[in-house]
């Protein structure tokens, strides 16, 4: 199981995972996202800020649509993470409304919408600099008791 330990920030929790090498938010991980998200427990939210360089590149300009699907995984991930659910995803569903691009201050949160059984349902979305949105996204996470490995 990942271990944790939390920190305050601003009044907003930060847990620190000790999966470095998480593509999503791995400090270890020079190839990764390195999202580093916060958590309001009072609105179970997490949030956070990311610019994408040029190596993220899709069209011209523009962050490449699997680099924004990730963003969205991984804040929603880290919802589940904050409220100990245990889970991996098991279906996304994302809405790009409008480009995000590149070297751009993005504007990240993603909210707990509800568990059954051991379904939990998240949602995400990410805002430009304008306070547009250019992406949403609807999670389904699966609860496990353990992250399943190779044999």
């Amino acid at each position: 199981m990942i271990d944790s330990k939390a920190i305050l920030s601003d009044s907003n929790l930060m847990i620190e995972f000790e999966d470095k090498t998480c593509f999503g938010c791995g400090e270890e991980n020079q190839r990764g996202l390195q999202l580093k998200l916060q958590f309001d427990p009072d609105t179970q939210t997490a949030f956070g800020e990311y610019r994408a360089g040029q190596d993220l590149e899709g069209a011209p300009n523009i962050i490449h649509a699997g680099v924004v699907s990730a963003l969205l995984d991984e804040t929603m991930i880290t919802v589940n993470k904050y409220l100990e659910f245990f889970a991996l995803t098991g279906e996304i569903t994302v809405r790009f409304l409008q480009p995000a691009f590149i070297n751009e201050n993005l504007y990240i949160r993603g909210w707990h919408v509800k568990k059954n059984k051991r379904v939990i349902e998240n949602r995400a979305e990410i805002e430009n600099e304008m306070g547009k949105i250019v992406a949403r996204a609807k999670g389904k996470y699966l609860e496990v008791d353990e992250i399943p490995q190779p044999e």
